[in-house]
């Protein structure tokens, strides 16, 4: 019989393997049976302590206005689960929810939350692969109103800081007078109505 080098290397790299680590008993962690809608039967782990055995996981952000999912990292250990779900909650707000699962065993038809629930299970999973839900995003579009007072409130503040500091730098010189600091107050109450 022919064997090509390749494979007698990788006979000989599984030998060596099995020689070194086949008298340690596999480390084994107790799943149950999930259904995934896209792709039928598979398993989730069932207990939390049991979590960091069948690490490495993968973590997804979803949104809960239409279910759609991102990652946030690869390859995680669940030490590091409440660090993807502030993460999650800064980039999509306090309604996007942390989900996981196994990142070579799972999909995210499979994933599950922090307190255990299934994706599938969530009102509006994979509703974004269905539908476009009107307003549903992790941060407002940049011409919303609320979009656009924030920047209007961020350009009175600069420009307020321009003015002290040249009010500043006036005073520094002796050159203040009287007139400057009434049209300052002036702007700055003109400023905060605006603001109102």
């Amino acid at each position: 019989m022919l064997i090509f080098p390749f494979v007698r290397r990788g006979i000989l790299i599984l030998a060596i393997l099995c020689a070194v680590n086949c008298s340690a008993p596999a480390q084994t962690v107790a799943h149950r049976p999930v259904v995934d809608p896209f792709r039928g039967q598979t398993t989730v782990p069932v207990d939390a302590l049991e979590l960091d055995k069948a690490a490495p996981y993968t973590t997804m952000c979803v949104r809960s206005c239409d279910g759609f999912y991102f990652p946030l990292h690869q390859n995680e250990r669940p030490q590091n689960f409440q660090r993807d779900a502030q993460a999650c909650a800064s980039a999509c707000g306090p309604e996007a929810t942390l989900f996981y699962f196994p990142s070579f065993a799972g999909n995210p038809g499979t994933m599950i939350n922090l307190a255990g629930q299934r994706y599938a299970d969530e009102p509006h999973a994979f509703e974004f692969k269905r539908a476009m839900v009107r307003g549903c995003a992790c941060k407002p579009a940049p011409w919303s109103r609320e979009a656009a007072a924030r920047h209007q409130k961020y350009s009175i503040e600069a420009a307020q800081r321009s003015r002290l500091e040249a009010a500043r730098a006036g005073k520094a010189r002796g050159a203040i007078s009287a007139a400057t600091i009434r049209n300052y107050f002036a702007s700055e109450a003109r400023s905060q109505k605006a603001v109102r």
